[in-house]
C-alpha cells in the first residue's frame, strides 16, 4: 500500500486524493458522453459537476464524522483534512443527490433523465475510488489467513480481505452494465434507480466481509450505518421502480 504517493519538501501528493480526483473525471467524462447522445449541451454537465463534488465530498465527510466523532474532537482542525481519507460513500451520495436535485429543479432540467445520464459515471468513478482505498490501506476486511493480504496501515500484522478490490472490480462491471441499460431504458429514472438498487443490495452484502473500525455498528450489533441506509435505498428503489415507469416516459424529455 502507497499512501504517500510523493513528498517534495512541504508538499505531499496523497495516493487517496489523487484517486479521488480520477474518480470524478472519469464520473464526469462518461456523463458527459452520454449526455451528449440524449441531445443535450455539455454545460450542464459540467455546471451540474462542480455542485455535485462540493455535495459530494461535504456530505461524504459528515457521515464519517457521525460515525467516528471522537477522532476529531482532539483535533477538529482535521475535519478539513479530507485528502487524508475519512469519507463515507453513503454520505457523499446523498449530499451529492440533495445539491444535484436542487440544482436541476432551479435550472427546469428533466431531473430523471439527466439522473440516468450520471448514474454509470458515479459507478465508473467509485472504482477508483475504492483504488484509493486500497493505495491508502482503508475500508479493508476481515481477518483471513488464506485469501487476506497484510495492510502497514492497520499495524496488526494480520492478514486482511481486501474488500475495497472486491467493490471495485464489482463496479467496473455495473458501470459496463448500466451504460448498456441506459440504451435500453424505457423510461426515466429507471437507469439510475436500478443503480441505486444495485449497490445497495452489494454493499449491503459485502459489509458482512468488512474488518475495519470505521464500519462502525448502528442499532445493534451485527449491522453496521451503511447497512441501514442500504435497506433503506434498496426499499426506496423499488418503490421508484415501480412508480416511474407511469410518471416519466422517456418521449418526455
Amino acid at each position: 500500500m502507497h499512501p504517500i504517493l510523493f513528498q517534495l519538501g512541504p508538499m505531499t501528493l496523497r495516493t487517496y486524493g489523487l484517486m479521488m480526483a480520477i474518480s470524478f473525471t472519469l464520473g464526469i467524462l462518461l456523463s458527459i458522453f452520454l449526455n451528449r447522445k440524449a441531445g443535450r449541451e455539455d454545460d450542464l454537465i459540467l455546471d451540474l459537476s462542480t455542485w455535485i463534488m462540493l455535495g459530494a465530498v461535504v456530505g461524504a465527510r459528515l457521515l464519517y464524522i457521525v460515525v467516528e466523532p471522537t477522532e476529531y474532537l482532539a483535533h477538529p482542525w482535521r475535519v478539513l483534512a479530507v485528502w487524508e481519507g475519512g469519507l463515507v460513500f453513503y454520505g457523499g451520495f446523498i449530499g451529492a443527490g440533495i445539491t444535484a436535485y436542487i440544482y436541476l429543479r432551479l435550472k427546469q432540467a428533466p431531473v430523471w433523465s439527466v439522473a440516468d445520464t450520471i448514474a454509470p459515471g458515479l459507478a465508473l468513478g467509485h472504482v477508483t475510488g475504492r483504488l484509493g482505498c486500497w493505495f491508502n490501506g482503508c475500508c479493508y476486511g476481515r481477518v483471513d489467513a488464506s485469501r487476506g493480504r497484510i495492510f502497514p496501515s492497520i499495524g496488526d500484522g494480520l492478514p486482511h480481505l481486501p474488500v475495497m478490490l472486491y467493490e471495485a472490480l464489482f463496479l467496473l462491471f455495473f458501470s459496463w452494465f448500466l451504460v448498456l441499460l441506459w440504451y435500453r431504458r424505457r423510461f426515466n429514472g429507471q437507469v439510475f434507480w436500478t443503480y441505486v438498487l444495485g449497490y445497495a443490495c452489494w454493499r449491503f452484502a459485502i459489509e458482512f466481509l468488512r474488518g475495519d473500525a470505521e464500519r462502525g455498528v448502528l442499532f445493534s450489533a451485527v449491522l453496521s450505518p451503511s447497512q441501514w441506509i442500504s435497506l433503506v435505498a434498496a426499499a426506496l428503489a423499488l418503490v421508484m421502480l415501480t412508480r416511474l415507469p407511469r410518471l416519466s416516459r422517456l418521449d418526455a424529455e
